[in-house]
């Protein structure tokens, strides 16, 4: 069945919500920590910075394909598809495939969405993928239902309507046909580690940092608090100068009333903040330099452990949303995928002993092996390009027979029978006889 005759039969009975882009929770702007909290700012964060910085860089680099699966061959890369130019060297004048895919994922990462134009030649095909910063995109849908975007055009030239097959569009995680805004949710939690931080800075850089109060029993005599003031400004006014005790006269006494930081907890706060941002990027810690509970002897094992649980999923969403719109209807068994196996690797020792086992199985020849280490090819009349396999290897099915017996070669003589060698023999021996008896004669 093709599509025109599933679109015939088809009918939605339920109706789309009119506004997609309508969030859940309401804007929440100043948080319960004092601190006003948005996408902006939220970066300022190392922790925020470094998880945005992981998840879009690694996402960037990986190497990006057009490809066809043909039988008999596999899946072959097509590198005369317009569409892997776009994808893999340059979707448009102005940007790599790197800083596409960076700024797409970090804009999903923050906001929830990327989005970038489709730009199409008169024949349809896509000709340049231009990324549009999520404040200028307000997902809406027509009278029929069908998803459009409204895009506000720069400098107050007004808004202009892109179809949704024109719209590249990278959703993060959400519930309807676009993502949630990320720093709604993560607001008080980002708020929080912005309020330890800015805590952390002040305490070293306000000046005063007083450890007490001097009180007083009587009154200050003329000019006796502007001295106080000054005694108080040498000895503690500055960072080198903080945490002093000033030695004063006319019956005052010492009350300390500061908490240190190291009664009030700010390093661990500071490691809960850490592991609670990753928490909501979706990143172990040991990603972003917290190595806390990190350990040599799984730390490779939570790499490789990472890609499937973080990168993956972005890997996906630009997949389907490139395999959907940049081929078209008719595909012709064409996708792209991007490449994970430089990421699935472990050090140098495994690795090359998952090609040795690849190799002595026939899964891999010597040329395919130099060209996964980057090595040039083997001259050509080494047979680099043969495959190897043990020879005790057989299949399943001939387990448990008896192997044939080994073909004589066809210009051999067949071996006489016992009886044929018997009497040969007789026949030597009185050849033999009648030879000794004339030369005695």
């Amino acid at each position: 069945m093709n599509l025109v005759q599933r679109a015939l039969k088809a009918l939605r009975r339920s109706a789309p919500a009119r506004d997609p882009d309508a969030n859940r929770l309401p804007f929440v702007g100043m948080t319960m920590a004092g601190i006003r909290m948005d996408a902006d700012n939220a970066v300022q964060i190392a922790a925020v910075w470094a998880c945005l910085r992981y998840l879009s860089q690694t996402v960037a680099m990986l190497p990006w394909n057009v490809m066809r699966s043909e039988d008999g061959k596999g899946a072959q890369v097509q590198s005369k598809n317009p569409v892997q130019w776009l994808i893999h060297n340059r979707p448009n004048p102005e940007c790599s495939s790197f800083q596409f895919r960076e700024t797409l994922v970090h804009w999903a990462l923050r906001h929830g969405n990327g989005y970038a134009e489709i730009e199409r030649d008169l024949a349809g095909r896509p000709y340049a993928l231009w990324p549009i910063h999520p404040d200028q995109v307000c997902p809406e849908r027509n009278q029929a239902g069908r998803l459009f975007y409204r895009v506000k055009l720069p400098d107050g030239g007004g808004t202009v309507d892109l179809d949704a097959a024109d719209m590249f569009h990278l959703r993060g995680w959400g519930e309807d046909a676009v993502g949630v805004d990320f720093m709604t949710y993560a607001a008080q939690s980002l708020g929080w580690a912005k309020a330890v931080q800015l805590f952390g800075a002040s305490f070293f850089g306000n000046g005063a940092n007083l450890s007490g109060v001097v009180t007083s029993k009587g009154k200050f005599a003329d000019g006796a608090l502007d001295r106080l003031k000054i005694e108080f400004g040498k000895l503690y006014k500055g960072v080198r100068r903080s945490n002093q005790t000033a030695f004063l006269d006319n019956g005052m006494e010492w009350k300390p009333t500061a908490v240190e930081p190291l009664k009030a907890q700010m390093i661990e706060a500071n490691h809960f903040l850490i592991e609670e941002i990753c928490r909501w990027f979706g990143v172990p810690p040991h990603k972003i330099a917290h190595l806390l509970r990190a350990t040599f002897s799984n730390i490779e094992h939570q790499s490789i452990e990472v890609v499937q649980d973080s990168i993956l999923p972005w890997v996906r969403r630009l997949e389907d949303e490139a395999d959907y719109k940049l081929f078209g209807q008719n595909r012709m068994g064409l996708y792209t995928k991007i490449e994970l196996r430089g990421l699935l690797r472990g050090d140098f020792k495994s690795q090359q002993e998952g090609f040795e086992v690849m190799r002595r199985n026939g899964v891999i020849n010597a040329e395919e092996w130099r060209a996964l280490v980057d090595m040039t090819p083997m001259p050509a009349d080494v047979g680099g390009d043969k495959y190897v396999m043990q020879s005790q290897n057989t299949t399943l099915e001939q387990l448990g027979k008896e192997p044939p017996p080994p073909a004589s070669p066809a210009s051999a003589p067949a071996a006489p029978s016992h009886d044929e060698a018997l009497a040969q023999s007789e026949i030597d021996r009185m050849a033999e006889e009648a030879a000794d008896a004339e030369a005695a004669a």
